[in-house]
C-alpha cells in the first residue's frame, strides 16, 4: 500500500496499492513463475466499507511475460477474474442477498446498481455449481413450473434426498428435461436410481434417454389429483342431470367429495351418508378414488400389481367416462406406478419449492429473462456453496 485518501464529501476511502517491484509473477494460464512484462492501467475494486465510507482499492496490475502463453494480466489475490469487487465484499454481498427480500433491497444496502448485484449473484451460482460436481446424487425429481403469464413454463430438476434444486431449464419439452438431466456429469447420471415425475411423456422419454439406469416413479400426488378431477367431473355432470329434475342433492357439495373423510365435519358426515343411500354416480366414483389409496401401502410390485388389477376391473365396471379415462391412463403407466412400492418416493420435495419460488418471483416483480429467473432459484434453493472464500 502506498497511499490512502479519504474523501469526506463523497464519503469514500480510496486505497492505492503498488505491486512489489522486482518480483516474479505467476502466469494466469499455466501458473509458471516468470518475469514482469509491464503494468496494466489502474483498476478499481470495491471493498468492505470503512466506518460508513465506501472503500475502493486501486492497483496497476502487472502483466506476466510467459514463454508459452505470452503477455497476460496476472490474477490478484484479493479478487477473481474480471470482478470489480474484492473477495471480502462479494462474500458480504452474498450474505445480504440471502437475507434480503429482493435484489433491489440488497442493492440498496450495498449502494450498488441492480446489474452489479446480479453479476455477484451469478458468479456465486457459477462457483456453487462447479463445486457441486463431485457430490453423490441418487434420487431426483422432474417437474414443471410456471414462469410468466400464459403458457410459459420451465422444467425443474431436484435432489429428493438433499432437498435442493439442481437445475432449471426453460420450457417443459423432452429437450428441456434432457438438458436439465445433462446438467449432472455423466458419472452422476449413471448412478441415479430414481427419477420421480408425473405421467408427462416428455419427461419419461428424457429420463429413459439421459438416465437409463434409473427407475421412473410416478408421483402419487399427481395420480391422486387425476382421480380427484375424475370425481369432480362425475359430480358436475350428475349435478346438471339432477338439476333438470329440480333436485338439489349435490348443490354446494363440491368440496365434500374432494376433501379427505378424516377432515369432514360432523354435519358433512351425516350429509354423505344420506347421499350414499341415494346410489349416486359420484359416490361410486368417490369410493373408487378412496379405495385406490390402498395401492400406496404395498411394498412389493407383485402385491401392488394384484391390487391394481382388481381395482381396474371395478373401475371399468362402473362405466363412468371420467373414471374410465383415468383408469386407462394409469394402466398405461403401470410400471412407473409399481416402482413406488419399491422406492417409496414422491415429488413432494419439488412441490415444496413452489411457495419459495413464488416468493422469489413476487419479490422480483418479474424477471427480465428466464436466465435471471434460473439464477435466483439456484441461488436461494440450490443449497450451493456460494461464497468466494
Amino acid at each position: 500500500m502506498i497511499a490512502v485518501e479519504i474523501k469526506e464529501g463523497e464519503k469514500v476511502v480510496e486505497i492505492e496499492v503498488e505491486w512489489p517491484a522486482d518480483t516474479k509473477v505467476a502466469c494466469p494460464e499455466c501458473g509458471r513463475r516468470c518475469g514482469v512484462y509491464d503494468h496494466a492501467g489502474a483498476r478499481w475494486w470495491r471493498h468492505l466499507d470503512t466506518m460508513g465510507h465506501t472503500t475502493r482499492v486501486c492497483c496497476r496490475v502487472p502483466r506476466s511475460d510467459c514463454p508459452e502463453h505470452g503477455v497476460r494480466t496476472v490474477d490478484v489475490p484479493w479478487a477473481t477474474g474480471s470482478s470489480k469487487f474484492t473477495l471480502e465484499f462479494e462474500a458480504r454481498s452474498v450474505e445480504l442477498l440471502l437475507a434480503a427480500r429482493s435484489q433491489s433491497q440488497a442493492a440498496g444496502f450495498l449502494r450498488l446498481g441492480w446489474r452489479q448485484v446480479h453479476e455477484i449473484q451469478e458468479r456465486a451460482v457459477a462457483r456453487g455449481l462447479e463445486r457441486r460436481s463431485t457430490e453423490q446424487i441418487e434420487r431426483v425429481g422432474l417437474d414443471e413450473k410456471s414462469f410468466g403469464r400464459g403458457h410459459h413454463y420451465g422444467t425443474i430438476l431436484t435432489d429428493l434426498d438433499q432437498r435442493r434444486v439442481l437445475e432449471v431449464v426453460e420450457h417443459r419439452e423432452q429437450a428441456s428435461a434432457e438438458r436439465a438431466l445433462e446438467s449432472l456429469p455423466a458419472a452422476q447420471r449413471e448412478q441415479l436410481t430414481v427419477v420421480a415425475m408425473d405421467m408427462w411423456p416428455a419427461f419419461m422419454n428424457a429420463a429413459a434417454t439421459r438416465a437409463p439406469n434409473a427407475n421412473i416413479v410416478h408421483d402419487r400426488f399427481h395420480v391422486m389429483k387425476h382421480l380427484n378431477e375424475a370425481v369432480d367431473k362425475v359430480r358436475k355432470r350428475e349435478h346438471a342431470e339432477l338439476s333438470k329434475e329440480s333436485l338439489d342433492w349435490l348443490s354446494g357439495r363440491k368440496y365434500l367429495f374432494l376433501r379427505s373423510p378424516k377432515d369432514w365435519k360432523h354435519e358433512e358426515k351425516i350429509c354423505f351418508r344420506e347421499l350414499r343411500q341415494k346410489d349416486l354416480k359420484v359416490t361410486k366414483a368417490w369410493g373408487l378414488r378412496e379405495s385406490f389409496q390402498h395401492f400406496w401401502t404395498f411394498t412389493t410390485r407383485v402385491g401392488a400389481r394384484a391390487f391394481f388389477d382388481r381395482w381396474e376391473a371395478q373401475a371399468l365396471a362402473v362405466k363412468l367416462q371420467p373414471v374410465t379415462a383415468v383408469t386407462t391412463m394409469l394402466a398405461k403407466h403401470l410400471p412407473g406406478l409399481l416402482s413406488y412400492a419399491v422406492h417409496r418416493v414422491t415429488n413432494a420435495v419439488t412441490e415444496g419449492f413452489n411457495s419459495k419460488i413464488q416468493m422469489i418471483k413476487s419479490a422480483a416483480r418479474g424477471f427480465r429473462s428466464f436466465a435471471n429467473y434460473r439464477i435466483a432459484i439456484l441461488f436461494h434453493c440450490g443449497k450451493l456453496d456460494l461464497y468466494p472464500l
